[in-house]
């Protein structure tokens, strides 16, 4: 059996993958079901774990042992699903792992061929917590994960690569559960990400939330009795907003059909009131899209071509907004909900072939570039000049990745310092209290014994996936003292991956 690269596109509420095919070109892999999109939803059910379409049709019915948007959660350490039906808990990577092993496991039953390596893609703007996160999950699900991909970099590439398109790029990506805006500029053979933005709590989740509300409210004023959104009602009213969500992409009204402790309701909802109830969410990504354009330094009349991506974008008010804001009409030659995984497969094939020092296998392709940015400052805390400790920003967001950033105003405080110490950040303000930003984690080493002032160089680095790496070089005699190991606050160690993947490794994923 020979061995394959595939594309994973690890959605909030659906996922995707992709390999490259006979004709040397990507193609979605059908679920058991046939489909190219498999819910991103795990149910437990005793000693037995349901990943995708049966898991989310029994969700309403087993609403305590079923996990959702969990893409949501990633990156966040004290997030635990605890099933009725079990005593474990689980941690989001372990969760994302269930995913990832059950889409693989597919894979390799559609391809007859043994899945090697992956491509996962993440949202642009997920930070350095997230992404190793996911691609933790990635390990725990025994993958050997080959790259983490910003989602609208893989959507460009697929739509860039098919049709030899040059010009600069606006991607906007609404999926279920983010919002990503990436401005590229795509050449014959290359693709350049210029400014990244977005919001990692923003996607059709949200959506689906403004019409929860409103029925809510809706129910309640009709004499309903109110319930929580984890009871069985909850669960149900979920799926009937979303089905209302997708129903209004096409129609002008529909209805929604509530009932709980036997009061029933039957409300109507037209589009112009959906539209309305999610004002406050356009507002945010009108803004985002301004915002994003604005860091890559150009306008609106610069822009060659809008690309919508996410299933989220199929909703008519999210494409109005792109078209109104920039003022031109949106290309709909992308298929929002393939273009992710479909891209990430084209990657997953160039980096393959790099790493094994041939061509890659893509139709009228040798050399392919892509690079991408850094989405967040990347820095320590130390002390300013008024000797009050700040955020001391060193990797500015928007770089290009790979990068290297040397910081030479680093030096021993006291004689014979044994150790440094840094208390890694991540976020976009300079100068500010650390409270404004996220402390990543804290990173040592063991220094020479010197004078107190000897000047230290830190020297940052990201990699192609946007994960940190730090080293020192002590300046007094040049020597080259290692890579700092960063304890991440927000991940698991080495160790739990290996005690995760050990224990999943035998799960029984239907």
């Amino acid at each position: 059996m020979s061995a394959r690269v595939i594309g994973i596109d690890l959605g909030t509420t659906y996922s995707a993958v992709a390999a490259i095919n006979q004709a040397r070109i990507p193609e979605i892999i059908p679920n058991r079901d046939g489909g190219s999109l498999t819910p991103s939803v795990v149910l437990f059910d005793g000693s037995d774990i349901v990943v995708g379409t049966s898991a989310k049709r029994q969700s309403s019915a087993f609403p305590l042992d079923t996990v959702q948007f969990i893409k949501r959660q990633m990156g966040n350490p004290d997030y635990r699903f605890y099933p009725e039906s079990t005593d474990c808990s689980y941690r989001p990577e372990e969760i994302s792992a269930l995913i990832l092993k059950s889409l693989v496991s597919n894979a390799g039953r559609e391809l007859t061929e043994y899945v090697a390596d992956a491509v996962i893609t993440v949202p642009a703007y997920f930070d350095e917590a997230q992404r190793t996160a996911t691609r933790q999950a990635g390990e725990i699900a025994g993958i050997n994960v080959i790259g983490i991909v910003n989602e609208p970099t893989a959507a460009a590439v697929s739509f860039g690569l098919g049709r030899d398109y040059t010009g600069t790029l606006l991607v906007v990506d609404l999926g279920g559960g983010t919002l990503d805006v990436t401005v590229m500029r795509c050449g014959k053979d290359t693709f350049d990400v210029l400014a990244v933005g977005g919001d990692p709590q923003l996607g059709g989740y949200d959506f689906d939330n403004a019409i929860i509300t409103w029925a809510l409210a809706e129910f309640e004023r009709a004499g309903g009795a109110r319930f929580e959104e984890d009871s069985t009602a909850g669960a149900q009213l979920r799926e009937r907003a979303e089905d209302a969500k997708r129903r209004l992409s096409t129609a002008e009204s529909t209805t929604i059909f509530i009932t709980h402790q036997e009061h029933s309701a039957k409300l109507r909802l037209t589009r112009t009131e959906f539209v309305e109830l999610s004002r406050h969410l356009l507002t945010r990504c009108e803004y985002l899209v301004e915002e994003a354009v604005e860091s890559a330094g150009l306008t609106y009349r610069d822009l060659d071509k809008v690309l919508l991506v996410g299933g989220s974008t199929r909703m008519p008010m999210v494409r109005d907004l792109v078209e109104r804001v920039t003022g031109m009409p949106v290309d709909v030659s992308v298929h929002p909900d393939e273009a992710v995984a479909l891209g990430a497969a084209i990657i997953g094939e160039l980096r393959h072939a790099q790493a094994a020092g041939r061509a890659p296998s893509l139709a009228g392709r040798r050399n392919v570039e892509i690079r991408d940015v850094v989405s967040h400052g990347l820095g320590v805390v130390a002390d300013n000049e008024h000797g009050v400790a700040s955020n001391a920003m060193v990797v500015r967001p928007n770089l290009t990745v790979p990068c290297q950033v040397t910081a030479d105003w680093f030096s021993t405080v006291v004689d014979r310092q044994k150790s440094l110490f840094l208390q890694v950040t991540e976020g976009d303000e300079d100068g500010v209290d650390p409270k404004y930003v996220r402390i990543l984690g804290t990173a040592h080493l063991t220094l020479a014994q010197r004078p107190a002032g000897s000047p230290i160089r830190v020297v940052f680095s990201c990699d192609l996936d946007g994960t940190l790496h730090i080293e020192v070089v002590d300046l007094v005699d040049g020597t080259n003292l290692g890579e700092m190991e960063i304890d991440r606050d927000a991940n698991l160690t080495a160790t739990d991956v290996e005690a995760s993947r050990s224990e999943l490794i035998w799960a029984k994923v239907i």
